[in-house]
């Protein structure tokens, strides 16, 4: 409790003049401090000296688009002027600031709430539902006007993740991507730089070019965002997660590879929450696997084990319509590989009963295909042209299947699943398994 109180009491001392913070955070500090001095001068009547600095500080409360501050300031400016100085002319200046301000906050508020009920109802829950597409097209139909009028930070930044939800609600990732530059050409175009928007929408726009498989696109989105953020804070591991995905996705593993090294050599790795450590070992062993299969040279090879990994992912091991595939999937795969036999045979039918149990969902439709393609591996007895032509109806909707964004299917497929049928029709073909 102490401890707590002293970080508390610290917080007021934060020097935002050190490197790491934008002009953004800088100003959004230095306005709500520089308020509370106005606050207390006017309490202690020193009216002169806190008119002078409410003055000053509205110019920059305007600049930055600190709506609240703005009204709070021209509140307390024209009660100063109409009733104190009896300043005519600039009571009715800082009367029409503050009608502005409060009718640019009501829209605000509108497009946060907007926004906000279509998170809650919509995007933050397990069950599917549908409508999400009309819910978007609705709300923002609701704020265009007003994006229109107004050029504020927050209002645009809503607006824009709600006109955004009309193309990834179903899956339209061209036009997805071409409004994330829309946003990020708006948000650069600032005079001062807004790193929270600019790192959503680079985001995005990076989940865009993974589904489109444009690799230089997203490189440069990544790039953009990365220097936006802290090096080795939470949001920036997650920002390489993708990173990797687009690597891997793309076909460019030897960047994955150097990616991945990065990662498990960076000090604040040990620090992550271990279902977040687990994620980068799966990775690891979509990695080893590519380096089986002659794909990369892998620079972590000699340190992954197979039992080891099974025994480190138990986290996911239970989350069985969700990431557990992906490590039933990579195992399953580096046995094929290794010319494991009797293993593949052994597990052939759990798996079959495990995709019965927790795949056949619409979210989850392109991995229960994908693992009924490698069941027929053994079905085929491991006849590369058996399996071939038994799979032939299963790879035929496997491709009419897209990876989708707005479930967990983006997040299972980790290398795609067209990709890694192709290495594993061509593990059939190695006569001899490597050491």
């Amino acid at each position: 409790s102490d401890l707590k109180d002293r970080l508390l009491e610290a917080v007021q001392q934060i020097d935002t003049r050190q490197s790491g913070f934008s002009d953004y955070q800088k100003a959004y500090y230095h306005c709500h401090r520089q308020w509370l001095t106005v606050k207390i001068l006017a309490g202690l009547n020193a009216n002169n000296a806190a008119i002078s600095l409410a003055t000053k500080l509205l110019k920059i409360a305007e600049k930055f688009h600190l709506t609240l501050i703005s009204i709070d300031i021209t509140s307390f400016l024209r009660i100063q002027y109409g009733l104190r100085d009896e300043n005519d002319i600039r009571f009715r200046e800082v009367n029409a600031a503050f009608r502005r301000f409060n009718e640019l906050h009501q829209a605000e508020s509108k497009a946060e709430e907007l926004y906000a009920v279509i998170i809650s109802e919509y995007v933050n829950v397990r069950t599917v539902k549908s409508g999400l597409e009309q819910a978007a097209i609705s709300s923002y139909e609701q704020i265009a006007d007003e994006m229109n009028h107004y050029q504020s930070y927050k209002l645009q930044m809503y607006g824009f993740l709600l006109g955004l939800l009309r193309y990834t609600s179903v899956n339209n990732f061209s036009k997805a991507l071409d409004y994330c530059n829309e946003a990020i050409r708006f948000f650069v175009a600032l005079p001062y730089e807004a790193p929270t928007p600019l790192q959503i929408f680079y985001y995005q726009s990076l989940l865009c070019n993974i589904q489109l498989r444009r690799f230089p696109e997203g490189k440069k989105a990544a790039d953009e965002c990365l220097r936006l953020m802290s090096d080795g804070s939470f949001n920036w591991f997650k920002y390489q997660e993708l990173y990797l995905k687009l690597a891997l996705h793309s076909g460019e593993y030897a960047q994955a590879d150097s990616l991945l090294e990065v990662i498990f050599k960076h000090e604040r790795y040990e620090f992550l929450p271990d279902n977040v450590k687990e994620l980068w070992m799966i990775y690891e062993s979509y990695m080893y696997y590519l380096y089986l299969m002659d794909k990369v040279d892998m620079k972590r090879a000699s340190k992954f084990n197979l039992n080891y990994f099974e025994r480190k992912t138990t986290i996911f091991s239970k989350d069985k319509g969700g990431m557990n595939v992906a490590i039933l999937v990579i195992r399953f795969l580096i046995q094929i590989r290794q010319g494991q036999k009797s293993k593949v045979l052994d597990e052939q039918d759990a798996l079959n009963q495990y995709c019965y149990r927790h795949l056949r969902g619409e979210e989850t439709q392109r991995s229960y295909k994908f693992i009924k393609m490698l069941l027929m591996i053994p079905g085929s007895h491991f006849e590369p042209k058996l399996v071939e032509q038994k799979t032939e109806s299963l790879r035929a909707q496997l491709n009419d299947l897209p990876v989708q964004i707005v479930n967990q299917s983006n997040e299972i497929e980790i290398v795609p699943y067209e990709h890694l049928w192709e290495m594993a029709l061509e593990s059939l073909l190695i006569k001899k398994s490597p050491t």
